[in-house]
């Protein structure tokens, strides 16, 4: 009969230990279980978060502040600044199109020198501004080819560049480093649209 015992006895310890490692396993799935979920719901929430933020740290500048750091990085001087109020004796913009505008023009009357910027009220606007950019272009295009080859020549090298929402028009000596100058500072900007 002790051996009896003692058998029975050994057999329930072994069910019990075994009942044990099974509950521990139980537990230990569940703690792992419970932090892959704790794990994804904050990398969840770090992933919101940075998407907020990296919206709300997006500079959107004036075109003033644009043509004025385009100005300084190709260092032009002798450029007056034409007034917003009027931009409209240059270029034939439909009311609502643009939020702001600047234009400087040089001040020399041997210099031929232009830029404008134009920040656009809306996607759906970028047209009509278009339109009376080309219209200013081809206006100026004939008016240079009667006054000299170098104004003509600046004419007809100018260039448009357009990164939503801005709109920029260069008629430099090098239009082509302008543009660069004004893609360089709306760059960081990740969400503008190439045109």
């Amino acid at each position: 009969m002790g051996r009896f015992l003692y058998k029975f006895t050994n057999r329930e310890v072994r069910g019990l230990k075994n009942t044990k490692q099974k509950q521990n396993n139980i537990a230990l799935t569940i703690l792992i279980v419970a932090l892959i979920l704790i794990i994804s719901v904050i990398m969840s929430f770090i992933t919101v978060f940075l998407s907020q933020r990296t919206g709300s740290d997006k500079k959107e500048y004036t075109s003033s502040e644009i043509t004025s750091q385009v100005i300084k990085k190709m260092n032009y001087d002798n450029l007056s600044e034409i007034s917003s109020s009027n931009i409209s004796k240059y270029y034939d913009i439909p009311e609502g199109t643009v939020l702001d505008c600047s234009m400087y023009i040089s001040a020399r009357t041997d210099n031929f020198t232009e830029i404008a910027c134009f920040r656009l009220s809306s996607e759906d606007r970028q047209e009509q501004l278009m339109q009376a950019v080309n219209d200013y272009i081809a206006e100026k295009t004939t008016t240079y080819k009667t006054i000299g080859d170098n104004a003509y020549s600046m004419i007809t090298s100018s260039r448009t560049d357009i990164k939503y929402p801005y709109v920029f028009v260069a008629v430099t000596p090098d239009s082509e480093a302008a543009i660069n100058a004004f893609e360089s500072i709306v760059s960081v900007n990740s969400d503008l649209k190439s045109s």
